[in-house]
């Protein structure tokens, strides 16, 4: 008993160096073990962050993509007045605006000099079939002035998502025409829907030599109607436009009513100024239509 005891003492005493040993040699191996494994973290961390950024753009590097009617700016008006193919009247804003289809041309259907022009009344009856009095529209102005020397607001008209002036291109109701710059962002579309409708023949095209690039000839016409276009315009001058020409006239009105499109100033018959206003002139059938389209009275 007393042996055993005396073993167990002895073997203790030798054990217990070693012991102490292992403890204080194990404590450096943890802490190397910890410095690794924080090391491990911090290089995950930022390993992870670098990732992250890689994978996630700042809001300038980000592209977001831009619809087609993105950039336009279209404004809510609502048809109250035909003119012809190309012009209408709108109400934009509450106030009455006379608007001039950009980068398109129309036969003629009341003109001073031009008269009625072959497929004039055409376009203008497809106006009024699709710009009807009281339809609600959409008007892109054109860039720029925005105005002609006529005072009408130029711009691109849209229904129901369409810009109509690509629909009278499309049914050979129209030339593209008065292209000047810095109008020019879709006459390319223009050009290639112009040329869909003069391959097949249609409206204006169906009439050899009637539409230039400087305006409408009518020298072939009558021709072309023996041969049976169902034109409803009369024929036999040579009828060419320019842009000087583009100006509207009621010739059935009894008594004239003169407008100057610059001072919005309209004149009657008799007034001082009357005959003295030769530029820029609006011609209206009564005082109420001019009146209805923002021109006031001259005072004498």
């Amino acid at each position: 008993m007393n042996n055993r005891i005396l073993q167990l003492i002895i073997s203790f005493i030798v054990i217990i160096p070693f012991i102490l040993s292992g403890c204080s040699s194990s404590e450096p191996s943890k802490q190397k073990s910890d410095s690794k494994t924080s090391s491990v973290v911090k290089n995950n961390e930022v390993h992870t962050n670098e990732t992250s950024d890689s994978k996630t753009p700042s809001l300038s590097q980000t592209e977001v993509p831009q619809s087609k009617t993105g950039n336009k700016k279209l404004l809510p008006a609502t048809i109250v007045k035909n003119v012809d193919g190309d012009t209408i009247n709108v109400n934009l804003n509450g106030k009455i605006e006379k608007v001039r289809m950009l980068c398109v041309d129309t036969p003629e259907t009341h003109h001073p000099r031009l008269g009625v022009q072959p497929f004039g009344p055409e376009a203008s009856e497809y106006t009024k079939e699709i710009l009807s009095v009281g339809t609600k529209v959409e008007i892109e102005p054109g860039i720029g002035d925005g105005r002609d020397k006529y005072g009408r607001l130029l711009a691109y008209i849209y229904v129901n998502g369409k810009m109509f002036n690509e629909m009278l291109l499309e049914k050979g109701l129209a030339r593209v025409a008065y292209i000047y710059a810095p109008n020019t962002q879709y006459v390319d579309e223009f050009y290639a829907i112009q040329k869909k409708a003069q391959e097949k023949g249609v409206g204006i095209w169906s009439i050899e030599n009637y539409a230039q690039e400087d305006g409408y000839n009518t020298e072939n016409v009558k021709e072309t109607e023996e041969k049976g276009t169902n034109s409803k315009a009369s024929s036999g001058n040579n009828y060419q436009n320019n842009p000087s020409d583009d100006q509207e006239s009621n010739l059935d009105c009894k008594g004239k009513i003169k407008g100057n499109a610059n001072s919005h100033i309209y004149h009657v018959p008799g007034g001082s100024f009357y005959d003295s206003t030769t530029d820029n002139i609006v011609w209206f059938c009564s005082e109420k239509e001019a009146q209805d389209e923002g021109y006031r009275k001259s005072k004498r």
